[in-house]
């Protein structure tokens, strides 16, 4: 829990920080919560790495993050994200699955990411690769069920137990953005998720034999934590642009790739001199 401590005080000075850099920084105006906002709907491949896990660990995520900035470099992002998960434990001698797993998962989680070359080289909003890294806490909800193996002495595909519940779970891992108009980007990013249970796959106790099993005895304990990595591909969508202004390296450039989308219509103009007609300009 020491980890979990730690994560949500990291995410508080990100937040306080961004909040000072955000008053100082930022053109008068009055707050906006869409202002530097985006929503990224996004779909992935989760790879778990529990206790009951030798292959087939890998499933399929869907999420949305809604990223807010708060500095030139730091934001702030909540993400919910689930889907399913599955794995399966090959005795050793046999090479058979001894046990295998489905779990259905919902994650929430807030937190904090930060711009390194934002940081470093001035504020780009257009620049083609935006990298981050990020660092969030939250809970994740499970459902899980455990089926016996052909190599166990249970009856195949029969369940073997089943676990449900809410942990608090950490998340931390980078991504980066890649622009395609002052409205879209593309979004590439990869999580590690550690959660505060052992029962994401329900195998927190095993046993020696099938008799200990039924009798309830001589129980092996697990390593106390699961844990899983997402790789997630999305759509970021703008919903306003923030009043953060470009570093003014940028501003040639900056004009360069949005001259295109910015264009606007010629208005018709008319006035009239004394003594003549009323002439209309375009």
């Amino acid at each position: 829990m020491n980890i979990v401590r730690l994560a949500i005080a990291v995410i508080c000075i990100l937040i306080i920080s961004s909040s000072i850099n955000t008053s100082a920084q930022r053109k008068r105006g009055d707050f906006s919560l869409g202002e530097g906002l985006t929503i990224t709907p996004k779909v992935g491949y989760n790879l778990f790495f529990g206790d009951l896990v030798d292959k087939s660990r890998g499933s399929i995520s869907l999420g949305v993050v809604a990223d807010r900035e708060m500095s030139n470099f730091l934001s702030l992002r909540t993400q919910l994200i689930g889907g399913t998960m599955q794995g399966q434990q090959v005795f050793q001698t046999s090479g058979l699955v001894y046990a295998e797993f489905d779990n259905f998962y919902t994650e929430f989680t807030v937190g904090g990411a930060y711009k390194p070359l934002n940081h470093l080289l001035g504020y780009f909003r257009e620049r083609r690769f935006q990298p981050y890294a990020h660092l969030n806490a939250g809970l994740v909800y499970f459902s899980a069920t455990e089926y016996w193996g052909p190599a166990s002495q249970g009856t195949p595909g029969e369940e073997w137990r089943s676990a449900s519940g809410v942990s608090p779970v950490v998340t931390m891992g980078g991504g980066t953005s890649v622009w395609i108009s002052p409205i879209v980007s593309l979004n590439f990013e990869l999580t590690g998720s550690l959660a505060f249970s052992d029962q994401l796959d329900v195998h927190d106790v095993w046993y020696h034999t099938y008799e200990d099993w039924e009798n309830k005895v001589n129980a092996q304990t697990t390593n106390p934590n699961d844990f899983y990595y997402t790789f997630t591909v999305g759509v970021s969508f703008m919903i306003d642009q923030s009043k953060f202004s470009n570093s003014s390296r940028y501003n040639r450039k900056s004009y360069i790739k949005t001259r295109h989308y910015y264009k606007t219509k010629n208005k018709r103009r008319s006035f009239k001199r004394p003594g003549q007609k009323k002439f209309l300009f375009f």
